[in-house]
């Protein structure tokens, strides 16, 4: 079977099972990516390749300067497609099972403080429909913690403005309902207000300038470029940075792990717990109280006490 056959094979199945939107995206993304690396080695058919081409295409990611977590990902998508493919009959052996899964890397959750988050927000033309958009896509992201995923498919009609909630489709497929603030509601409303005036071609709340959905790469680049107009320096910036520091700027701010899970959508407390972890204690300035070094050293000396034999004669 010809590797492009196989792929539009497995995609089919990814929609006839109904995933979601983002899920179905992301195998798009890593089959284009993974069929184009057998291309330049002249492989066009499934039956063509074997464990350590399948092991060089996951190193290459990783030497091409991937995280840990995307090469993660990854992997479980192509055993995922190749586990398909088995078990239709178009392969007789998988070459998936003897590729060893790789190491996961937990790496430290970095947010933004909140006086850099309140001068990104502050970055955006708000004179114009697309600085009030920008600026309300990045202020509900703070207020709420949404996916990029779910703030980009997020249906004009889904706006909640009584009581103040969006309602997004989440990871699974599930549906939930997050509340946003009075002020985020208020930026959201200038935008909306500005958008009725503008192109609307989709039924998504944020549009791009042709009056459709605006892509993930996008919004990603916007936030970086805001994020440098900011003087913003020592944090990735990405959405996925805007949702970790919603999250634990609402636990420092008195919220609690049970109300965040749902919020975020998270199916266990494990992630959840990570955000707890890490706004309960500002490592940095505890340090600074309790530093061996600040306490051995910062003291002045006991009046009187000469200092050890020993150490006047080294």
């Amino acid at each position: 079977m010809k590797l492009e056959d196989a792929c539009e094979s497995f995609l089919s199945r990814c929609e006839a099972l109904n995933l979601a939107g983002g899920s179905i995206g992301w195998y798009q993304h890593i089959l284009k990516d993974w069929r184009a690396a057998l291309a330049a080695r002249g492989i066009a058919t499934l039956s063509e390749v074997t464990a350590p081409l399948l092991r060089d295409h996951l190193t290459s990611l990783r030497r091409r300067g991937q995280a840990s977590e995307t090469v993660f990902r990854t992997y479980g998508g192509l055993r995922c497609a190749f586990r398909f493919w088995k078990r239709e009959g178009a392969l007789d052996s998988n070459p998936m099972e003897l590729v060893e899964r790789p190491r996961r890397e937990r790496a430290l959750i970095r947010p933004l403080s909140a006086e850099q988050a309140s001068r990104l927000i502050e970055m955006p033309d708000k004179r114009g429909v697309y600085g009030l958009r920008d600026r309300a896509m990045m202020m509900l992201m703070l207020d709420s913690g949404l996916r990029i995923s779910e703030l980009l498919s997020l249906e004009a009609s889904r706006v909640d403005w009584l009581n103040c909630t969006v309602t997004v489709m989440g990871k699974g497929r599930k549906e939930r309902s997050v509340p946003f603030s009075a002020k985020t509601g208020q930026a959201l409303l200038e935008y909306a207000q500005a958008r009725s005036k503008a192109k609307v071609r989709d039924g998504q709340f944020f549009l791009g300038k042709t009056g459709k959905k605006i892509c993930r790469s996008k919004a990603r680049k916007l936030i970086l470029r805001y994020g440098k107009a900011a003087g913003i320096e020592g944090v990735r910036m990405s959405p996925h940075t805007l949702r970790h520091t919603f999250a634990v700027l609402y636990i420092r701010n008195g919220g609690d792990s049970f109300s965040l899970q749902e919020i975020l959508g998270h199916s266990t407390l494990e992630m959840t717990r990570r955000y707890v972890n890490l706004a309960s204690r500002d490592v940095a300035e505890q340090h600074k109280k309790f530093s061996p070094m600040e306490c051995l050293l910062g003291k002045p000396p006991l009046a009187g006490k000469p200092a050890p034999a020993a150490l006047m004669s080294a």
